[in-house]
């Protein structure tokens, strides 16, 4: 996706000894503004890798009660950029991600300094060669607080294609479900501190 990243923040099944917290506090202050790179994202459907070098990502985080409870926004998402586009066999992916997305927080492991929960709203229409289709659903995975590291990894009916143009014809379905997988590193905007997220 190649899209959708989507998104970004915190995520995954969560471990033995998580917390499951009602309280969430972000630092270093609240709200915080941040902005993320990747360098390892994929969107796969059906046996076909769509890969980028390079995704971007920007958005808000602030404290907030409840679980799952909406942590922060992401908007906007890029994936690939002049010079460095996303690949596939079939040739180079263009997508448009529709933000925001919202990052929610379910589950904290103080030991690590973890998160989990998921990104809802993603949206994305993705384009390669003769086809077109769009990528919506939910996304989970983890953030985690020493290395500003939100990594998604959706699980395999969370994302669902839809809309696809006749180009797709063979290749991708409506309702299919592609998974996607991605690194993104997180700093406050501006600075290289990392934002924490913190559950109790």
């Amino acid at each position: 996706m190649s899209g959708a990243a989507a998104a970004a923040f915190v995520m995954a099944t969560a471990p033995a000894m998580a917390l499951v917290p009602t309280n969430w506090v972000v630092g270093p202050s609240s709200p915080e503004n941040f902005t993320a790179k990747s360098t390892n994202v994929v969107l796969s459907i059906n046996g076909i890798d769509m890969t980028c070098t390079y995704s971007d990502a920007a958005g808000s985080l602030h404290s907030a009660t409840g679980n799952p409870a909406a942590v922060g926004t992401i908007n906007p998402v890029h994936f690939g950029k002049t010079g460095e586009p996303c690949t596939s066999f079939l040739g180079t992916v263009n997508t448009v991600a529709n933000t925001p997305w919202t990052l929610n927080v379910t589950n904290y492991t103080a030991a690590t300094g973890v998160s989990q929960g998921y990104i809802s709203g993603v949206n994305a229409r993705v384009s390669v060669a003769t086809c077109a289709f769009t990528v919506t659903g939910t996304a989970h995975g983890t953030y985690t607080n020493s290395t500003g590291d939100l990594k998604v990894a959706a699980t395999p009916t969370e994302l669902t294609v839809s809309a696809p143009t006749a180009g797709c014809a063979g290749v991708v379905s409506a309702g299919d479900h592609p998974s996607f997988n991605g690194d993104y590193y997180a700093v406050v905007t501006g600075t290289t501190t990392k934002p924490t997220i913190v559950g109790s």
